[in-house]
């Protein structure tokens, strides 16, 4: 009998293998449930140095999560301001970690308005922790060039054009100027008949169970400002409403209730 060889039916290696299998599943199902969770909170972002660009990142439960990195206006991604707490939604993705952090997308960032001096981390530069790579055009300005895509059919009839907010903020970033410019542009070229301006406010469901409404008025405000960019776009026949009353969150939709929507009626 050859003494090194496992008995593969002994009772004791049926146990181990078990007990593996059992640990095993374990693992893959906290990783199961990890990989799309939602994750909703306010926290300090925290900058990261790297031998690019600075990476920006945010603790939520004794967890690190990546947000994004610096880069020019024309991103999607707009770098949260120290001094000040962040909301931060987004869900989960597999993958390795990015700049040290559990990366997240789709990602929305909304910078609190009130001043917290705690706000203030800056991590140093650590090998083997870099950015990812960011594209960006020749000379001082970074502006990507637009990829180049297939032609998009023709719009007609009526269409719905949505804008996005920050939470509590009327403030129209690069992306939601451009679905502005864009409604505009065919109302004027289908003649249109009624451009329906309707301004939203929303509230946001936290992983921890608290909830953050914004504050009353800024409907009105997200509303009357996207009226006054269309009518000095050439767009003058304008119906503008708003509804008061926060809607609901739910912890996964939430960024997208904070909006203004402009129906086009040709």
């Amino acid at each position: 009998m050859n003494a090194d060889k496992t008995n593969s039916n002994s009772p004791y290696s049926i146990g181990v293998y078990r007990r593996l299998s059992a640990a095993s599943l374990v693992v893959l199902m906290c990783a199961a449930a990890a990989l799309g969770q939602q994750r909703s909170f306010v926290s300090c972002p925290i900058v990261r140095d790297t031998s690019t660009v600075p990476c920006f990142l945010a603790e939520d439960d004794g967890e690190l999560y990546y947000l994004g990195i610096q880069q020019d206006i024309t991103s999607d991604f707009h770098p949260p301001q120290l001094k000040h707490d962040v909301l931060v939604e987004g869900t989960v993705v597999s993958g390795p970690r990015v700049c040290g952090g559990i990366p997240l997308q789709p990602v929305s960032i909304s910078v609190i308005k009130e001043v917290n001096l705690a706000c203030s981390t800056l991590l140093p530069a650590e090998p083997g922790i870099d950015a990812p790579p960011a594209s960006r055009g020749p000379g001082p300005s970074s502006r990507r060039p637009d990829p180049v895509s297939a032609p998009r059919q023709a719009l007609t009839g009526r269409q719905e054009f949505i804008v996005l907010y920050s939470f509590n903020d009327d403030y129209l970033e690069f992306a939601a100027n451009r679905v502005v410019t864009e409604a505009a542009s065919y109302a004027r070229q289908s003649g249109a008949t009624n451009v329906k301006v309707s301004g939203y406010r929303a509230t946001s469901l936290l992983s921890n169970g608290q909830r953050l409404t914004e504050k009353a008025g800024i409907a009105e405000k997200r509303a009357q400002n996207v009226a006054i960019l269309l009518h000095g776009l050439g767009v003058a026949a304008l119906t503008v409403e708003w509804k008061n009353e926060a809607e609901p969150g739910d912890g996964r939709t939430d960024p997208s209730r904070r909006r203004v929507s402009i129906v086009v009626t040709p």
